[in-house]
């Protein structure tokens, strides 16, 4: 990882200081035993590269992960189970999409937003296999076994990220290969370590090995900034039975998955539908309980409340609320939309709540700014050592379609006038990433004033007809800092660039990039015309198996819609009429693959299309 300002090199060795051998419980009863203690298991290293049914994982770089990628089915993992993980470049497995990390690194266990993983050498690893690291040897594999009663995660030979200033030398020192099992037959979870070298660059935590639940208020970390030794094991130990009864009620997320931030057209005849999205995270059933659904304004001035009741909750299962009272953008300016659980004897209210940035935009106005930050820089800003990494946020527009023109950036220092790069990337990658380039301006260091914003007019307008895009500010060397806005509410749409790549900006739900869009109009756009029918947006998006649309019975002729789906081909794979109930539709997706699709109403001669993201 590419750190922010100057670090300094730890360098600890931890082969002879593992004198504790096992440990726990943990509240819910997992202990864990290494291959030290005389009743712990033996190093048993499982070889998979070579084999046949092993998948190479592509992807992986400095500080960022990939995935989903599907379990041979449901392992038990705490008091709920898991079908899929993501790949975490740093070290680390994780059951929920949303949990990523970089350095320094936690404390098991830590309830905050990144729960819900198992980590074997959560560190600062380096994957980055471009520039001065060309031939780095970091691979990652998977594997099944052929009776699908294992899964085996094996990181080969990946080092340690390095602070390296000089060009020409490489950012990564050292060998690492461990190996992550999940064992079925008895839900064990074993890291196993074949080889271990070098230190990395952190200060601080540097090294956390253990696992965190879904909540995380419970956990075991058997090591924390101690490398461990070759040839070992860690295995952790479920109870045969827990005592442990959790009542948990959860918000999993608001309007989107990632909470994003969203622009809203104030100059519209209609509303903004309310949606979110609960969960029992614990282990007991959980009777109805109530969910409040409010806006506020940027002065915490109450605009919408919204009180609704949820249906019986078992573990593990999830339910989409859509709140009787929408929010009416009248007046431009910063909304908070907070959706909040109310569950009686509730054991961890750290998750009960999630905040969505509602930005209110004036749509008549020849230009309109796209900002998610407050205009006011933190003291210092973010710059990556090396001189080599970057920022991003990612903007929807309120309306389509619209032309990109400009980009402000707010640079806090450029003590070496090397200037930046803005680059202007389509959302057409997997999952609505970053794909197409679309434009790449330089903005030389003579042109900015530190302290303020400096605009940037794109190469040509960038007609955007649908979905949303990526601004991009890249370093053209060292000491560059970007501004960071510390005042909530905060967007969830940042993400910093490492190695090439972009990721979730680490401290995104604590802070905000100042890089700023400008839009203009361009004839009528299309979201115009979709408040005015009254259909809202598909909840949630991306969807798996269902998806669910609000719709104002006042565009509808005796209660029924045409609704039509288009592939990305544009191909037409459905034509039904379909009827509303409650003011909503439900579209089953179960026979849908993963990909993009255009969904059209047909109503009272009207027809409007939505966007509606699928992944399995």
């Amino acid at each position: 990882m590419k750190k922010i300002l100057l670090l300094m090199i730890c360098v600890i060795s931890g082969f002879g200081l593992y004198a504790q051998t096992s440990g726990g419980p943990d509240l819910y009863g997992y202990v864990w035993k290494d291959s030290n203690d005389p009743n712990g298991q033996a190093y048993n290293w499982i070889e998979i590269i070579g084999d046949s049914s092993t998948v190479e994982i592509s992807g992986l770089t400095d500080d960022n992960k990939v995935g989903p990628f599907f379990l041979p089915g449901p392992f038990a993992y705490y008091w709920n189970t898991v079908d899929r993980f993501w790949i975490g470049s740093n070290g680390y497995l994780s059951f929920s999409a949303n949990t990523s990390h970089a350095a320094s690194f936690p404390i098991i266990p830590t309830p905050d937003t990144k729960n819900n993983y198992i980590a074997a050498l959560m560190s600062d690893l380096n994957f980055e296999n471009t520039g001065d690291n060309i031939g780095n040897p970091a691979k990652c594999y998977y594997w099944m076994s052929p009776g699908m009663d294992s899964a085996v995660v094996t990181f080969d030979s990946v080092g340690f990220w390095i602070d390296t200033p000089v060009a020409g030398t490489i950012d990564y020192n050292g060998v690492n290969t461990f190996q992550f099992i999940l064992n079925y037959i008895d839900s064990t979870i074993t890291f196993q370590y074949k080889n271990q070298s070098g230190t990395n660059s952190v200060a601080g935590q540097y090294l956390t090995i253990g696992i965190e639940n879904i909540s995380g208020a419970d956990g075991l970390m058997p090591n924390s900034n101690l490398f461990p030794p070759t040839n070992y094991s860690l295995k952790f130990i479920p109870p045969v039975s827990s005592t442990l009864q959790i009542n948990d009620a959860a918000t999993e997320y608001v309007d989107n998955i990632v909470t994003g931030a969203r622009f809203i057209s104030k100059n519209v005849t209609g509303a903004y539908y309310l949606n979110s999205q609960v969960g029992n995270n614990g282990n007991t059933v959980l009777n109805p309980f109530s969910v409040s659904g409010v806006v506020r304004s940027s002065t915490n001035a109450l605009v919408v409340s919204n009180i609704a009741t949820t249906d019986t909750l078992d573990p593990g299962q999830t339910q989409n609320l859509s709140f009787a009272n929408p929010f009416i953008p009248v007046n431009a300016g910063t909304f908070k939309f907070i959706n909040t659980t109310t569950l009686a004897g509730d054991a961890f209210v750290g998750n009960n709540g999630k905040t969505q940035e509602l930005l209110v935009i004036d749509t008549t106005l020849a230009e309109m700014t796209l900002a998610y930050d407050n205009g006011v820089a933190a003291v210092g800003g973010i710059s990556w050592s090396g001189g080599n990494g970057g920022c991003a946020n990612y903007f929807i527009p309120p309306f389509y379609p619209c032309d990109i023109t400009k980009a402000s950036i707010f640079i806090v220092a450029d003590p070496m006038s090397v200037g930046y790069h803005i680059k202007v990337f389509a959302d057409n990658g997997p999952n609505n990433s970053a794909g197409t380039l679309l434009d790449s301006v330089n903005v030389a260091g003579s042109s900015i004033t530190a302290g303020q914003f400096t605009t940037t007019l794109m190469t040509a307008p960038i007609r955007i007809d649908s979905g949303g895009f990526y601004i991009a500010w890249n370093m053209n060397g060292n000491q560059v800092a970007l501004g960071q806005d510390l005042v909530a509410p905060f967007s969830n749409r940042n993400f910093e660039i490492l190695s090439g790549t972009l990721s979730d900006y680490r401290s995104r739900e604590t802070e905000d990039l100042m890089i700023r869009s400008v839009i203009s109009r361009v004839g009528v756009g299309i979201e115009d015309v979709d408040a005015e029918t009254g259909i809202g947006q598909f909840f949630p998006n991306p969807a798996r198996d269902r998806a669910a649309i609000t719709i104002d019975a006042s565009v509808l002729g005796q209660g029924k819609i045409v609704v039509q789906l288009y592939d990305m081909k544009g191909a037409l794979i459905s034509n039904e009429q379909m009827t509303i109930q409650n003011g909503q539709l439900e579209i089953n997706l179960t026979n849908y693959q993963t990909g993009l699709y255009t969904v059209l109403f047909i109503a009272n001669n009207k027809e409007v299309n939505r966007k509606l993201q699928v992944t399995k």
